[in-house]
């Protein structure tokens, strides 16, 4: 038998006056369940939390409807709406000082919502219960507001909002002004009532790493639009949206050890009456600036949705069964991966192992005997792909060798233009340079590369390969030959660079700690038949040593 509904939201749309718009949303809470709703701020969630409760007023214009438990929310007369509150549902929002009423002491503020329930000979009791539940000491009892931190109030509010044990709760950022130790207590506290009193929670929260702990399903919200939903782990676990990928490329809890970047801005404010996540996206097409994708099943997954015209994030480069032999030795046998847009993947081996005949491979500089390799969904045309621009680009390992050294440096990094386009454009050349860290004066672009250090060599090559746009960058061994404080800047300028342009980047090293710092995903190439996909990378650490 199915769980009763907690929560039942059909079609609620919120705007604020031609302003912000929160579009329309349906959607269900089974009691006894944890849901996350997630996203940046400014992505809507507490104008959600807010609308959900009935307590907008007339701040913006609300429509749809919303059953708690069955009952219409937005027909109760406001008297009976404020005798179910903290009764029969409760919300504790983040900004915990507004909400506490500073003439009041914490004793009085928990107490006159207890006195909704408890009798008077009750009240202390239950007041030394609750302090105890959210690790507060007694002693704040006798304090007004202004005279506690931010994590005190965050845990006055909690225990007004728990104190009743309502059916359904809404946390507002339960734990973003607490201290480890409180956020453990908390957490606690939360998986104790969902369990043992089978109440609902709606977590609303910008941390990843909470509702990874808390909720079995996950909202994400951006921009007043709710754009991927499903089971939390499974979401976590491989997003299909772009700004899910981003967001969890940006979790510094959910990557410890990982380099963190947030996702990237719009080059140029524009207004879109499609997609609102369009000018952050790396995938996008003109369909998403016209049209607001609808949210549906992802991948005939019932349990998962997604708002995107592309059904997700695409697969930018698909290599299946791939092998390769030399004479009679089989260096590569029915080898498969794949490289979604604007992530990095590492391609890590021992040296000798194939790593960089499998580059090159995929970026077409060596045929494989058997397999096939895709583009963007479609066989991969190496003609096209390396000839036009939003192709695919390989930066070799040994820069000495890979430019010619009677070139001048304007010369090296035009050469591409030059062949393809019989032309060449000086504003690429210095937007490429500025941005890989190297000079743009004149005496630079006519300086001859042998003159160059290894370490500019590297920059070069890589402008070199940017300044075709291409959709994806292959770099073998890009650090290699570079001392620690080089290789350190190199690392950053190729993160910096793909997270601001949102190519695909496969980066194959023999260096796992630079794998793990850089790459969304880790691929590791054990011997001519294994390539395995590797989630946590303390578990190649042994069979580097």
């Amino acid at each position: 038998m199915a769980a009763p509904i907690a929560l039942e939201i059909n079609s609620l749309t919120v705007n604020y006056n031609g302003g912000f718009t929160l579009h329309p949303l349906t959607t269900t809470v089974q009691e006894g369940e944890i849901v996350a709703v997630v996203g940046e701020s400014g992505s809507g969630k507490t104008t959600l939390a807010k609308a959900l409760l009935n307590l907008l007023n007339r701040q913006a214009t609300v429509s749809g409807n919303v059953k708690i438990f069955g009952e219409d929310i937005f027909t109760l007369p406001p008297k009976e709406l404020e005798q179910k509150r903290s009764v029969e549902f409760a919300i504790c929002f983040q900004n915990s000082f507004d909400l506490l009423n500073p003439m009041l002491t914490i004793r009085e503020q928990i107490s006159e919502v207890l006195r909704k329930t408890y009798p008077a000979a009750q009240i202390n009791t239950k007041l030394m219960q609750l302090l105890e539940q959210v690790d507060l000491e007694a002693a704040v009892l006798n304090k007004y507001p202004r005279q506690l931190s931010g994590g005190m109030l965050q845990k006055v509010n909690i225990a007004c909002a728990v104190a009743l044990k309502p059916k359904f709760i809404i946390l507002d950022e339960p734990t973003s002004s607490l201290d480890y130790k409180s956020v453990e207590k908390i957490l606690a506290l939360i998986k104790r009532l969902n369990r043992k009193d089978r109440i609902s929670f709606l977590i609303v929260t910008h941390d990843l790493s909470l509702a990874k702990i808390l909720s079995e399903r996950i909202y994400i919200l951006y921009g007043g639009k709710l754009v991927e939903t499903g089971a939390t782990a499974e979401v976590l676990a491989k997003p299909g949206h772009p700004y899910t990928m981003g967001l969890i490329s940006s979790s510094m809890e959910i990557n410890p050890f990982r380099d963190i970047w947030g996702i990237r801005r719009p080059e140029t404010e524009t207004e879109s009456k499609g997609c609102p996540f369009y000018g952050r996206c790396t995938q996008s097409i003109p369909l998403c600036t016209t049209s607001m994708p609808e949210l549906e099943p992802y991948r005939q997954d019932s349990r998962r949705f997604l708002a995107c015209h592309r059904g997700g994030i695409i697969t930018v480069l698909a290599g299946k069964n791939i092998t390769k032999t030399f004479g009679q030795e089989t260096v590569l046998q029915k080898l498969n991966l794949e490289i979604r847009a604007a992530e990095v993947v590492a391609l890590v081996g021992r040296s000798g192992v194939g790593k960089t005949t499998l580059a090159q491979i995929l970026a077409g500089y060596l045929p494989c005997d058997t397999g096939e390799l895709f583009f963007t969904g479609k066989t991969a045309d190496f003609t096209k792909l390396h000839r036009t621009k939003g192709g695919i680009q390989l930066v070799f390992q040994d820069p000495h060798t890979a430019i010619n050294p009677s070139f001048t440096v304007a010369e090296a990094v035009l050469e591409p233009l030059q062949i393809i386009f019989k032309k060449a454009d000086h504003e690429a050349l210095q937007k490429n340079l500025k941005e890989v860290g190297l000079p743009t004066t004149s005496a630079f672009l006519e300086k001859p590369i042998r003159q160059l250090s290894g370490g500019q060599k590297q920059r070069l090559a890589l402008a070199r390969a940017l300044i075709m746009e291409p959709k994806l960058l292959i770099a073998d061994e890009p650090t290699s030959m570079l001392d620690a404080s080089s290789k350190a800047n190199l690392l950053r300028l190729l993160k910096s660079l793909q997270n601001s342009r949102g190519f695909s980047m496969l980066f194959v090293t023999h260096d796992l700690v630079a794998a793990a710092k850089i790459s969304n995903r880790i691929y590791l190439l054990e011997n001519k038949t294994q390539l395995k996909e590797i989630t946590d990378p303390a578990e190649i650490a042994p069979f580097f040593h």
